[in-house]
């Protein structure tokens, strides 16, 4: 019977305050049966003191626990306090902007207007924390647009992540114009799906669009008749946390779509990715879709809450709603769809917006001589790193009023520039990958002056040289791309070599005194980069 009353306790869900205590009970009863024990029993009785040692350590366990909840629950109630959401709101509109400009000392000029956004959770928590009134609630655009057989209030972009998000923690009363308009919105956004052939639940997300460091862009995508945002039907970005976020409102449609995008490659190693992309204009050729395979940490943390919601009953939920502040003003979220309302379905024709571009050809300049009475250049710049490069190859580069490398005006020698030396290292030859400085006619010589950058190619006893010039646009950097490709039957072994004659000096002050600007110029070897 003992025995019993003891494995009872140690199956009871215990709350965290009171795991410690409630243990303590459990070592007490388990030391009185231990004690009752025969003297035979002692394997039992073995068994019972390894029991007891673990309780003891959850004891301990517990409390370190509970402390550091403590400190977690007296930390989050201080920034709350303290957080002033006044500094983002406007009286005079009773709106949030958008944002605050340090810069300027101003807000945005831009506001949230809109019931239908994530904002309306900011707002909600700023009106029943007391920091500004409950009529800027009222002040929340209710526009709606006609969905299936209903009307949804409507939102900037259409996106799952304006419609869904609030209701990872807050309620949206049976009946009210917010619970209406999620559902109808989920509803939405799989019949758009439908009709675009394609999996559905499209939100704001990377889509399959990189800049120089390979960093995936980031937009916000949705359903045109749900948006009041233009072109919204000219991408077709879909994202697996939005179908986490509709798991609330549809859980079995939102499993059968997450199967769907699985198929399709969209889950990796720690969940699933960030999105899969549709559109044709961003596809490579021959492909149907391209994988976002990227991670975003609040996608992520979202597709959690929501799923936890789906499997708790609204766990999440009853948490947000059980703190006194938010049920003061759980009223704001009562409101009913209106009976006789005018809603505006938006303009099929506006849901494509044709771009208009100048299509312009690639100029280019063609060289096949160096022989020419006056140099021929080509200059390039980024605004503050500037290069000038001759067909032979000579030329200067400078940052700002900075002169990179030495350089001379003298059109009868133009020698001096950057230069790459090759050589083979069994015949030992020398030649050099422009006509300067080593001055060797090549078979065949060519250079392409382009736009944006200069590009040299020669051919010299079966090893094509091509080099690309280049200055980066985010950068003040100078690329040389030296290829190599050897046409000749048998295995050659090529020595290459980068030279110029260093300034980090003004022009004026190196051309007046050369040997002088020379002694204040270092150079030093880098080994783990491999740089000088």
């Amino acid at each position: 019977k003992e025995w019993h009353a003891i494995q009872l306790r140690l199956t009871l869900d215990v709350p965290i305050w009171r795991l410690a205590t409630h243990f303590e009970t459990v070592i007490h009863d388990l030391i009185e049966f231990q004690n009752a024990l025969p003297s035979e029993a002692k394997e039992l009785a073995s068994q019972l003191e390894k029991l007891r040692s673990g309780l003891e350590r959850t004891v301990q366990a517990s409390q370190s626990i509970f402390e550091k909840t403590q400190t977690v629950i007296e930390l989050s109630h201080r920034l709350f306090n303290e957080m002033d959401f006044r500094l983002l709101f406007d009286p005079s509109k009773k709106l949030f902007s958008i944002g605050y400009r340090v810069a300027d000392g101003q807000l945005d000029a831009s506001y949230y207007d809109l019931m239908a956004s994530e904002a309306r959770l900011t707002s909600f928590i700023a009106i029943a924390k007391g920091d500004v009134p409950a009529s800027h609630w009222f002040r929340l655009g209710r526009g709606m647009t006609p969905v299936k057989n209903g009307n949804a209030m409507v939102s900037w972009s259409g996106s799952m992540f304006e419609y869904l998000m609030p209701s990872l923690v807050m309620h949206s009363p049976e009946g009210s114009i917010i619970e209406k308009t999620c559902q109808l919105s989920v509803a939405r956004q799989i019949e758009y799906g439908e009709e675009r052939d394609v999996p559905w639940g499209i939100s704001e997300s990377a889509y399959n669009k990189r800049d120089l460091h390979l960093t995936y862009q980031y937009s916000n995508f949705g359903v045109p008749d749900l948006g009041l945002k233009r072109g919204l039907g000219s991408d077709v970005v879909i994202a697996p946390y939005a179908t986490m976020l509709a798991s609330m409102y549809d859980a079995l449609a939102a499993v059968k779509n997450l199967r769907t995008l699985r198929e399709l490659g969209g889950e990796g190693p720690f969940g699933y990715y960030e999105a899969i992309d549709f559109t044709a204009a961003r596809l490579p050729e021959g492909q149907k879709h391209a994988v976002v395979k990227t991670y975003m940490a609040h996608h992520q943390g979202m597709s959690l809450v929501a799923i936890n919601n789906v499997l708790k009953n609204g766990l999440m939920r009853n948490r947000f709603h059980a703190h006194p502040l938010v049920q003061a003003a759980e009223l704001l979220l009562q409101e009913r769809m209106p009976r006789n309302i005018t809603s505006n379905r938006p303009n099929e024709k506006s849901f494509l917006v044709n771009y208009v571009k100048e299509e312009v050809e690639t100029v280019s300049r063609n060289y096949h001589t160096v022989n020419r009475p006056v140099p021929t250049t080509q200059l390039l710049s980024n605004g503050d790193y500037s290069l000038m490069l001759t067909t032979s190859g000579g030329g200067y580069s400078k940052y700002k009023d900075l002169a990179i490398n030495r350089w001379r005006e003298d059109v009868t020698k133009d020698n001096w520039g950057t230069f790459l030396f090759l050589k083979d290292v069994t015949s030992g030859k020398i030649w050099s990958a422009t006509y300067q400085p080593t001055c060797f006619d090549a078979e065949s010589y060519n250079v392409t002056f382009l736009e944006d950058r200069a590009r040299f190619n020669r051919v010299d006893d079966k090893i094509h040289c091509e080099m690309e010039v280049l200055l980066s646009p985010e950068h003040p950097a100078e690329i040389r791309h030296l290829s190599l490709t050897n046409t000749d039957t048998k295995e050659r072994e090529i020595e290459i070599t980068s030279y110029f004659e260093v300034v980090l000096n003004s022009a004026a002050a190196d051309s007046a005194h050369p040997a002088f600007s020379n002694l204040f110029v270092q150079t030093e070897y880098v080994p783990g980069l491999n740089t000088l």
